[in-house]
């Protein structure tokens, strides 16, 4: 079943983020938006067991039956049209990264109260551009705002890579604003619970700083007001404008010298 959220009207991250490539990428992504994939669907999945694991059944369905065709499988599908279907080996790796996020002892304390995705609507002071937002998980009365990611791995240099080459500390930051406008509270401390996609699924928990979301509040503001001059302009231009430097790699046009012993202090042969 398509998510109503969807169908609100305003610029949400996921949109967004394709300026960052370039207008040219956010038009096309918007025309032809990404399919669902059976990742994004095991995402989805992962999220609602560990947030709201009592309505997983009425969104999600495992299907036993073995290969998915015939009769069998054809009256299953049309009996479960607005859910999400799996198979039991399938679910098995969200259930999994569900259990070990609920099960870390600095997780817990936040999963004792909040709410799940509760959509937010606004309107951006300094582009008049409508918004919205939908984060994993608000709990209101201690004014914190917490995320979920999946990932390779938690070591904290290759996730903060990470971080920053998918700009979660944008998404954090427009997440922010939202909570501000649409629901009148600040958040105070703003937070990733990250779960490795394989065994033994260890978690970590990140806070992200005053400066990584001021970083991110910028680029989001640079990127809104991007999207408001290209759709006054009605002109979608791709990441260059002008003619570019070819930028080869260093050890392209390294001189050769730079591989002489001699010219590195080494003395080759006797005196």
């Amino acid at each position: 079943m398509r998510d109503p959220y969807f169908d609100l009207p305003g610029c949400n991250w996921s949109s967004i983020k394709w300026l960052r490539e370039s207008p040219m990428m956010y038009r096309y992504r918007l025309d032809h938006p990404q399919a669902d994939t059976p990742a994004f669907a095991l995402g989805r999945a992962t999220h609602s067991l560990v947030f709201e694991p009592l309505t997983f059944d009425r969104d999600y369905v495992i299907w036993e039956g073995g290969t998915r065709r015939g009769k069998e499988w054809d009256a299953f599908r049309a009996e479960h049209v607005d859910q999400t279907i799996f198979k039991p080996d399938e679910i098995d790796e969200a259930i999994a990264m569900a259990d070990a996020v609920r099960r870390h002892p600095l997780v817990q304390p936040y999963l004792e109260a909040g709410r799940f995705e509760v959509p937010l609507q606004w309107t951006d002071e300094s582009t008049g551009l409508a918004c919205k937002a939908k984060p994993d998980w608000l709990i209101d009365d201690r004014r914190i705002l917490l995320d979920l990611k999946t990932c390779e791995s938690i070591h904290g240099r290759r996730f903060g890579s990470k971080a920053a080459r998918y700009g979660y500390h944008c998404q954090l930051a427009h997440y922010r604003a939202g909570v501000q406008a649409a629901l009148g509270w600040y958040p105070e401390r703003v937070l990733i619970v990250a779960v490795e996609k394989g065994p033994p699924y260890d978690v970590a928990i990140f806070a992200a700083t005053f400066e990584d979301l001021c970083a991110g509040e910028a680029e989001v503001a640079e990127l809104l007001r991007m999207l408001k001059a290209c759709r006054d302009a009605d002109h979608w231009p791709g990441r260059y404008t002008e003619e570019q430097a070819l930028q080869l790699p260093a050890w392209v046009t390294m001189d050769d010298d730079d591989d002489d012993p001699e010219s590195m202090g080494l003395v080759v042969g006797g005196a």
